[in-house]
């Protein structure tokens, strides 16, 4: 800087030379070479400090509007007045020769302004103040995280909070340098702490309403309700920031000024990413913790509603840390964010007025706040430069503050080394235009939304942004089908009609039968096998959605095949392989694939019907490598095991006294087969299968240690029912039902009920689930039904978690009453619910009874009993006068009926028993009473309705095996449900 000053000015490029000027072909290669170019004085040469109103194409300076010519000289150089010599001449020259003109006209500058560059690096206490905000804030999303029990995936979601954080970040950026909005005096350590801090506001306000939403419901209804609760309040709070930040912003330093900007942009790129980005991942991670059966969700649950009475309350005497870690603190989130970012900004203002002490940077501000509200620099500036030409874009104090900030610290540098901060007095500038310009014509001058986004840019990168969209869209859609094929099948098969009809729907499978259907049986994969009075045998092969059904009738072939009167019959889960036992002579078996018999089997029943006759499940692994078997249990207590292949038949004697009552089959894949037998004097035997020889045990019954002793303990056990998914079996006596844990003999629970018809009794239980605690199965519902023996009313006892619907029910059997998380059948809850005029119903593998009653109908004059003459004339003489009664319409007679379903819950929803029935049949006959009974796949039921049979399918029956009864499998299942 020599004589105290310097000039910077676009001739440095040509070191002021007239000369070199002339002879350059070609000025503007000479600038685009030039760019970081250093003047004598070491100043760099910048496009923007020495031109004005510049125009680019390709990152290349193509035009400028004017020429910059600056003077800086220190305040005691006389160089001041030799500019303002030479000022008064050209302006007088130019009065002579007409060739520019010159505003002020006398060349005298109207005013100065004070101006201040400043670059203040970050001091060591700057870098330990926002080191531990930063720490503070990881430390508040990773305890966050780590009450979000009902959030399994916290890595991914993790991943997710950042790359939203990210993406708002690098979009704001980009934005900001899209309209030319400077944010260079900022320092780069500031950018993400608001955006942080809200952004993490609003997602975990939005995870707290998901997960607080019940887990029953869908996807879509959790995240709308979700949604509706905070999606105002996320939206005010944001709205709130936002006017903060235009307040503070407005009474700040230029640097804090800036930084607002910035943060307000990046607000609203992060609650855009919220409501799309974040909203889509969580919606994903709540469908998996659905597919996970909601395991995490009991953990979440509100304490208020279930206060566990083992836990210690609050002490006064805790420490403020030991509440805040708690949580037990009364203090509201829902300004946290605004007030952190308050706090920040405040800082900000400090570390740019010097770190002072507090009294003097509330003077600097207060300053700060009188001069932005006079206004005086602005309207000093517009007044002196009121003589300035048409069509200025700019004012000098605007086209100051866009100076960068290198060149700001260059000019530091040479004014005062080792400084951050330098105020300058700048003068008003003098104008020099060319007579006869007209910058009103020139495009891209006036200040309007075209000339402050740099469309060159926009032309450069669309076409990569917008194949950047493309492939993007395009991957993220291959991989989503790719990872979600099975979802996709699903929802294709079951929502695609379900959706579209009612939840049940009746298929009617007729012209099977002349009379009577008076004996059922079905597999999982859609095979029903229906006796009828007429001496039919008919095997009816379901198609799923709602195809036609193809049927076939066994006719007897030779005399071995005697199969009159039928006492029983049995079909294989697969539905290949039928048994069917005549009350005299040898059992038949049918092949159902080939249509065909596969021999028979002597077994001497002595005219009773077996007490068991079922096939082994091909789940077991002796089924599997010998093939199919059948299980007989004769009422002597004789069991016998026939192979369907070999012809082999094993006995074994199981009681000595009369079998009261037996399960079909215990099974899990890491256990053999157990059969359960109750016996006279109250025995209960467990029959299991073990190196090709059966083994029986008595099963001694032992209650809980707390619990009252049975007031039928001693009393022989009615009904065996099996629970295999549990492993667990239901022991019923006259008018109470045991829950039984197969293993120990442990009476887990005693449930009180009223006197039920034989046969009636049925238990069902929700999807088996594993108890977060103890790891044993438990459930959300437990539930018994039965047909009560005088009324014959339908009568449902659920038992739920007293803590909370969603709360699980562990089964383990030896318990113990100081557990403090785990709970069990001590603290349920029971409903009772019923039912009237119901005649046939089996419980579905979906927690619900599905059956037929009986309309209730109206009242009706008593004028004429000519119907119910009818009615009784027709059962004296129903088997000789039904053929005459054939011309009734069957519609007719359905209206009197009417299929049902009942929710574990109680809900109960009826369905006309006309809707789709498959067509017409006028050979229908008239029905008195609808069964029997029996479940058909998981989730239908198929019922005889005299000469017929009604299938009440539940949603989209596709006639598979269960592929979740044992935990055991699903553990051994591939996570990622890709397809092979």
């Amino acid at each position: 800087m020599q004589d105290g000053m310097f000039l910077h000015s676009p001739l440095l490029y040509w070191n002021c030379s007239l000369e070199a000027i002339q002879n350059d072909p070609n000025l503007l290669q000479t600038v685009n070479q030039g760019p970081s170019r250093r003047s004598a004085a070491n100043v760099t040469l910048r496009w923007g400090s020495v031109f004005a109103g510049k125009r680019f194409h390709h990152q290349e300076l193509v035009g400028a509007d004017a020429l910059v010519i600056s003077m800086f000289y220190q305040l005691d150089s006389p160089v001041g007045e030799m500019w303002d010599r030479q000022a008064e001449l050209l302006a007088k020259g130019a009065e002579t020769h007409q060739r520019y003109q010159v505003y002020p006209s006398d060349g005298k500058e109207r005013g100065n302004t004070l101006y201040e560059f400043r670059f203040q690096l970050m001091s060591r206490l700057d870098n330990i103040m926002l080191a531990g905000c930063y720490f503070f804030t990881l430390a508040y999303l990773v305890m966050s995280l780590k009450g979000l029990r009902a959030v399994k995936s916290r890595l991914g979601l993790i991943a997710t909070v950042l790359t939203q954080i990210g993406f708002s970040i690098m979009s704001s950026f980009t934005i900001l340098a899209f309209f030319k909005v400077p944010v260079s005096h900022v320092p780069r350590e500031f950018f993400p702490f608001v955006v942080i801090v809200i952004g993490l506001e609003n997602m975990f306000r939005l995870i707290n309403a998901v997960l607080e939403t019940p887990a029953e419901q869908s996807t879509t209804n959790r995240i709308a309700i979700a949604l509706g609760e905070v999606g105002f309040l996320s939206t005010v709070a944001v709205g709130t920031d936002l006017g903060l930040l235009l307040i503070i912003g407005h009474f700040s330093v230029p640097a804090v000024r800036e930084f607002c900007t910035f943060a307000g942009v990046a607000l609203i790129m992060d609650f855009v990413l919220h409501l799309t980005y974040f909203l889509a991942v969580l919606s994903v991670d709540v469908r998996r913790l659905e597919l996970q059966d909601s395991l995490d969700c009991m953990s979440f649950s509100d304490d208020h509603d279930s206060k566990d009475p083992w836990e210690d309350p609050p002490n006064e005497n805790d420490s403020f840390l030991r509440l805040v870690m708690k949580g037990a603190l009364p203090v509201s989130t829902r300004i946290a964010g605004s007030a952190i970012m308050i706090c920040f900004l405040v800082i900000l203002n400090m570390h740019f007025l010097e770190n002072q002490s507090p009294l003097r940077t509330f003077r600097s501000l207060v300053e700060m706040f009188t001069s932005t509200l006079s206004g005086s620099l602005e309207n000093v500036a517009r007044s002196q430069v009121a003589t300035m030409p048409k069509n200025v874009a700019r004012t000098p104090t605007s086209w100051l503050r866009l100076q960068d900030q290198l060149t700001g610290k260059e000019l530091i540098r040479i004014v005062k080394p080792g400084a951050y901060r330098m105020v300058a007095k700048v003068y008003n500038p003098i104008f020099c235009v060319v007579s006869g310009s007209n910058r009103s014509k020139i495009p891209g001058l006036l200040q309007n939304l075209a000339s402050m986004i740099d469309l060159e840019t926009v032309a450069k990168h669309f076409q990569g942004f917008l194949l950047t969209i493309v492939l993007v869209v395009a991957g993220v859609t291959i991989l989503m089908n790719y990872l979600l094929i099975k979802y996709i099948a699903d929802d294709m098969s079951d929502g695609g009609t379900e959706n579209e009809g009612p939840l049940l729907t009746c298929q009617t499978l007729y012209e099977g039968h002349s009379l009577d259907v008076v004996m059922l049986a079905a597999s999982t994969r859609g095979v029903v096998v229906s006796v009828g009075l007429d001496r039919r045998i008919v095997v009816w092969k379901l198609k799923p959605r709602e195809q036609v059904p193809s049927k076939d009738i066994i006719r007897p072939t030779c005399a071995e095949h005697s199969l009159w009167p039928v006492m029983a019959i049995a079909l294989d889960e697969k539905g290949e392989w039928l048994a069917i036992a005549p009350r005299v002579g040898m059992i038949s078996i049918w092949h159902v694939g080939e249509s065909t018999f596969k021999g028979s089997v002597a077994i001497d029943l002595a005219g009773q019907q077996p007490a068991a006759f079922f096939f082994e499940s091909s789940k077991h692994g002796d089924a599997v490598d010998r093939g199919p078997s059948l299980i007989i249990l004769r009422q002597n207590g004789w069991l016998s095991e026939i192979c369907i292949k070999t012809g082999q038949c094993i006995q074994h004697r199981i009681c000595t006294g009369v079998v009261v009552s037996s399960s079909h089959g215990v099974f899990t894949p890491r256990t053999p087969l157990r059969i359960v037998t109750a016996c006279q004097k109250a025995r209960i035997f467990v029959t299991s299968k073990s190196g090709g020889e059966w083994n029986s045990r008595q099963l001694n019954l032992l209650g809980q240690p707390w619990s009252h002793p049975s007031l039928e303990a001693g009393v022989d056990a009615t009904t065996v029912l099996p629970l295999s998914a549990l492993g667990m079996i239901v022991v019923s006596r006259s008018c109470s039902v045991d829950l039984v844990d197969l293993v120990s003999g442990i009476v887990v629970r005693t449930f009180q009920t009223g006197q039920f018809k034989s046969g009636s009794l049925r238990a069902f239980h929700a999807k088996r689930r594993t108890c977060l605690y103890c790891g044993c199965p438990a459930v959300l519902s437990f539930s018994i039904a039965y047909t009560e023996k005088e009324s014959g009313m339908f009568i449902m006892h659920t038992f739920f978690s007293s803590r909370g619907k969603m709360r699980d029910v562990c089964l383990r059997a030896e318990r113990d009453r100081r557990e403090r998380k785990c709970f069990g059948f001590e603290t349920v809850g029971e409903t009772t619910h019923w039912l009237e005029n119901v005649e046939g119903w089996e419980p579905t593998n979906l927690n619900m009874v599905t059956g037929i009653r009986r309309r209730e109908a109206p009242q009706e004059d008593q004028s004429s009993d000519d119907h119910d003459t009818c009615s009784s004339s027709s059962q004296a003489y129903s088997l000789r006068r039904r053929k005459q009664m054939q011309r009734r319409s069957s519609t007719e007679d359905e209206d009197e009926w009417e299929a049902w379903t009942m929710h574990a819950d109680g809900v109960v929803t009826s369905y006309p028993l006309s809707y789709k029935n498959g067509g017409n049949n006028d050979d229908s006959l008239l029905v008195s009473t609808a069964g029997p009974v029996c479940r058909v796949g998981q989730r239908s039921v198929a019922v005889g309705f005299g000469n017929t049979v009604k299938v009440l399918l539940v949603g989209n029956e596709r006639y598979q095996d269960e592929e979740d009864d044992d935990l055991y499998q699903i553990s051994r299942k591939p996570r990622n449900y890709r397809r092979q």
